[in-house]
């Protein structure tokens, strides 16, 4: 330790700066939580026979050949799934009998040019526990469609059979040992920022409603059942097809099993109308023209397998069939995958991966896509 005099230049430097900034004072809501550091750093390399709609990087469905040219190779390498989070923990004084929570979380998926990756939020709330309930609010996933197929990290097979993505909400989450039913108030237009009048107004927010959705799930020791549902409102200021309000809405089912100890059983299965907003549909909600709200269902199923304690395979189906007399020409009629996926745990938290999918779109009117795309991936989790 040093002393100084008054007159020593960093005494008065001391003095000057105690004089310019308060004193700070102790507040429970910051000054002790808990924070927590994890994320990841991932590159992917992809090789695709045929174009995906909208790009290689976050494909949803394969574009036809009639719009493209014939075959259409794509290449492309990109760290945009590097992410990183924090988990906050308040103290408990900050609110006696409640646990609080919280979690900000971005990855690199936002768009932006190659090299200049935009941040792309991905989980934003505050999450209160009393007991077996909780409530949640901010961004999160949705409550329907819980489960995500092992292969195409960047885009999930949305789209393609998986419904599902994130969105702002307040959710209450309760249950009992076994069980657990969540309900949640979300914003509708999150997804697809829907605009059918192009009057600047989201048609979901138009409604003066939020979507509703459920879920009541049951757990053993081995496997697990859910059952799901939402309702969305949607409203627009002018006639589109002679109508003014639409709805969209879902009921569908989640299960999980683990067979033998080294294998497990996966999937989901969906049916409803008007699902752009929740990646269902193969995109298509209303159609402008008609005003037809359009009728989709699918889901998808996967096999895994543990080949070694530092190796998981999976092959798996994921489809979304909307209803053909619901699709103009040039429209979606179908989109779906066969997948084989690898992941191997390399050690000191590096993960290597291997994702194989053979992937087809059919049109109304077009020629189906076609694609087998290829995507490897490095990633060193901490």
């Amino acid at each position: 330790m040093f002393t100084y005099g008054l007159s020593h230049p960093v005494a008065i430097v001391q003095l000057a700066l105690a004089a310019a900034v308060p004193p700070v004072q102790n507040d429970v809501r910051t000054a002790k939580d808990t924070v927590t550091v994890y994320g990841q750093l991932r590159t992917d390399l992809i090789y695709d026979t045929q174009m995906p709609n909208p790009n290689n990087q976050f494909p949803f469905w394969i574009n036809s050949p009639d719009t493209t040219g014939g075959e259409s190779n794509r290449f492309t390498l990109h760290p945009r799934l590097t992410r990183i989070g924090l988990n906050f923990a308040a103290p408990e004084s900050a609110m006696p009998g409640w646990i609080v929570t919280g979690q900000i979380e971005i990855d690199f998926q936002g768009g932006g040019p190659e090299s200049r990756e935009t941040p792309r939020a991905r989980h934003l709330f505050v999450k209160l526990a009393r007991g077996q309930g909780s409530w949640l609010i901010g961004q999160t996933w949705d409550v329907v469609s819980p489960l995500i197929p092992s292969p195409n990290d960047d885009s999930l097979m949305w789209n393609a059979g998986n419904l599902g993505d994130r969105r702002p909400q307040i959710r209450y989450t309760g249950g009992s040992a076994n069980s657990e039913f969540a309900v949640a108030l979300g914003l509708t237009g999150a997804i697809d920022a829907k605009d059918l009048d192009a009057d600047g107004v989201r048609d979901g927010e138009d409604a003066g409603l939020p979507n509703v959705q459920a879920r009541f799930g049951w757990r053993g020791p081995t496997s697990s059942i859910g059952v799901w549902g939402l309702q969305a409102w949607e409203k627009t200021s002018t006639a589109v097809g002679g109508e003014t309000s639409f709805k969209a809405s879902a009921l569908g089912a989640d299960f999980s099993a683990t067979i033998g100890g080294n294998m497990d059983l996966r999937g989901e299965a969906w049916t409803g109308s008007n699902l752009s907003d929740f990646r269902g549909g193969v995109g298509q909600g209303v159609i402008a023209a008609t005003g037809a709200e359009v009728q989709s269902s699918g889901g998808w199923l996967e096999l895994g397998f543990n080949a070694s304690p530092a190796h998981r395979m999976a092959v798996g189906y994921t489809v979304d069939d909307p209803q053909d007399s619901d699709i103009p020409v040039g429209g979606r009629t179908k989109n779906s995958a066969l997948y084989v996926h690898n992941k191997w745990i390399v050690g000191q938290g590096l993960e290597l991966g291997l994702n194989v999918l053979f992937w087809n779109t059919e049109f109304n009117g077009a020629s189906r896509g076609s694609d087998t795309r290829f995507n490897f991936f490095f990633a060193r989790k901490f």
